[in-house]
């Protein structure tokens, strides 16, 4: 009931939050103006989290390992494996119980299968820890070792405020992250703090906040370091966990390049809800986030195949595609349909990383989200140039109010839409669009052939306009066109990427020039990717192939 009150509340109060975000905080303002250039840095993380995640609930080696060989069966790639409770012998021991005893095993199978490996943890230490007794005699619990019962057990919190502490339990970290591991599931039992009433550490009495700080800080920092840079930290960015709709902050934007937004419902009600966290968590600028596709508890109906089909297509054009929980969340096991149109959308999201990526990086350094709730039910901008309208009550026809300006519908460029519009989308289409003038670097499904094109998709309208691609570890670049009197200029600064240019609606051109030589034309799509550079015109767009940019580029259409 108190949900229910709440609940409208808290939606005009993310509303209000997100106008002001938007206005004062360098949110949407930002990008209209350009007043932020994109500062072209390595990503501040490793970019293989945009990779699709999968995770059981409960499992063993054997389960989790069938797991993975099913999706792949299927032709779906899988980027990362999280072990999720329960792997450990108790919750704080970091000795894997008897269903993971081989977990050197499993991280073995899983790097040799180029997927990368995180589990779940807290900051909690349970009394059936073997580790427990330690902890509590050496003071390296808050509160004297108060134990309190929370949703896994009954346990006591580290304290983070006594170094000795935090030495001892990096030491305890350790005997998995030498092992290989690539991150943590870092659950959140922190808001337990408040229970132990007071809570006092080394340092003196401990907040919520304070408490918050210093463990997710840790985690991360500790992560990072120890793995080179290459490791992460899964969190939440915002939760709604006391149930009234209000959104409460976990891990701080600074250090969540990973988060998902809770635990919701296997049900229409539990897709929004999810999306209520998400548009919450733009609130305070989070940038890189996802839910659970399909949901994390599972109910009578068993995730109906609608609801975890639109949630897979929802999830694709999130910067975090992830699936797991309770109940089925396998595609296959629904039927062909359901398992081919879950593929279709996790290629379509690795083929969308380039950009994902580089619109997390570039929102991050502007303060603003990277998914941005318009105006509008339940619609978001996914960076500059990506509109999205999930699907999220049952049937197939939605109302759009489409942001200004030109949207092109990414299932069909032929249709283009403006103002509010009632559409119909089938099960294997969603409603995603692409801006009028847009920029859209889309990569290979595979993300492990270095020699692939990068496709440079090119909406071009009078003018200039730039976008800023970010890479993994070293420098980006400035893909950009300026279209004006009867011509039209691309142009790359220097990248290791191969770049395939693909013009919207462009026409058959009376030449093309790269550093003012002439291009020879290919008679086809496939002829010209076998070429150093060269253009093409097929199904009624414009390819041209730069396949050595390291110097950049610059081309001339007429």
């Amino acid at each position: 009931m108190i949900g229910t009150i709440f609940y409208p509340l808290s939606r005009i109060l993310t509303a209000i939050g997100l106008f002001f975000s938007t206005i004062f905080a360098g949110g949407g303002l930002a990008a209209a103006t350009g007043t932020a250039p994109p500062s072209l840095k390595p990503l501040p993380y490793p970019a293989w989290v945009h990779r699709h995640w999968v995770w059981e609930n409960d499992g063993t080696v054997e389960s989790a390992e069938e797991f993975v060989q099913g999706f792949t069966d299927a032709g779906i790639p899988v980027g990362v494996l999280n072990i999720d409770r329960p792997w450990a012998t108790d919750v704080g021991d970091f000795t894997p119980n008897a269903d993971y005893a081989d977990m050197q095993g499993l991280i073995d199978w899983c790097h040799g299968r180029d997927m990368k490996i995180t589990l779940w943890t807290t900051c909690m230490i349970n009394e059936g820890a073997a580790n427990f007794p330690a902890a509590k005699e050496n003071g390296y619990l808050l509160s004297k070792g108060k134990t309190l019962k929370w949703w896994a057990g009954t346990g006591g919190m580290l304290d983070y405020s006594n170094p000795q502490a935090v030495r001892w339990w990096e030491g305890e970290m350790d005997r998995m992250l030498d092992l290989g591991i690539d991150g943590w599931k870092l659950d959140g039992a922190d808001p337990y703090v408040l229970l132990l009433a007071p809570a006092y550490g080394k340092s003196g009495l401990m907040g919520w906040k304070q408490y918050q700080k210093l463990q997710y800080g840790h985690f991360y920092n500790y992560t990072k370091a120890k793995t080179g840079g290459k490791g992460v930290v899964w969190t939440r960015p915002t939760d709604d966990v006391i149930g009234w709709g209000l959104p409460l902050t976990f891990a701080s934007r600074e250090i969540n390049f990973v988060g998902w937004v809770g635990d919701q419902d296997n049900d229409w009600g539990g897709l929004r809800s999810a999306l209520n966290q998400m548009f919450t968590s733009a609130l305070f600028n989070y940038v890189c986030y996802g839910s659970d596709i399909g949901g994390f508890r599972s109910g009578p109906a068993d995730n109906p195949k609608d609801v975890f089909t639109r949630w897979a297509q929802l999830g694709a054009f999130c910067p975090i595609m992830e699936n797991g929980g309770g109940g089925e969340h396998r595609p296959w096991m629904y039927d062909a349909e359901t398992a081919a149109i879950y593929k279709d959308f996790v290629l379509l999201h690795y083929r969308l990383i380039p950009y994902i990526q580089s619109q997390v990086a570039y929102s991050y350094e502007r303060r603003q989200p990277t998914m941005r709730p318009t105006f509008g039910y339940y619609q978001y901008l996914l960076g500059d140039d990506i509109f999205v309208a999930p699907m999220v009550s049952e049937g197939n026809s939605r109302s759009i109010i489409f942001p200004a300006g030109e949207w092109i519908y990414l299932f069909d460029e032929s249709k283009t839409y403006s103002g509010v519009k009632k559409l119909n989308f089938p099960m294997e289409e969603f409603p995603a669009f692409i801006r009028k003038g847009a920029i859209l670097p889309m990569g290979p499904e595979s993300l492990d052939d270095a020699a692939d094109f990068t496709t440079v998709m090119v909406y071009p309208e009078k003018g200039t306009k730039s976008f800023g691609l970010y890479e993994d570890g070293r420098p980006g670049s400035t893909l950009s066109y300026t279209q004006a009197g009867g011509s039209l200029t691309l142009t790359a600064t220097a990248t290791q990427r191969p770049l395939l240019w693909r013009v919207y609606g462009a026409g058959e051109p009376r030449s093309v020039t790269l550093g003012g030589a002439a291009l020879a034309k290919a008679d086809s799509l496939a002829q010209l990717k076998a070429l150093p550079s060269g253009y093409c015109v097929e199904d009624g767009a414009l390819w041209v192939a730069v396949r050595d940019a390291a110097a950049g580029a610059e081309l001339v259409v007429k």
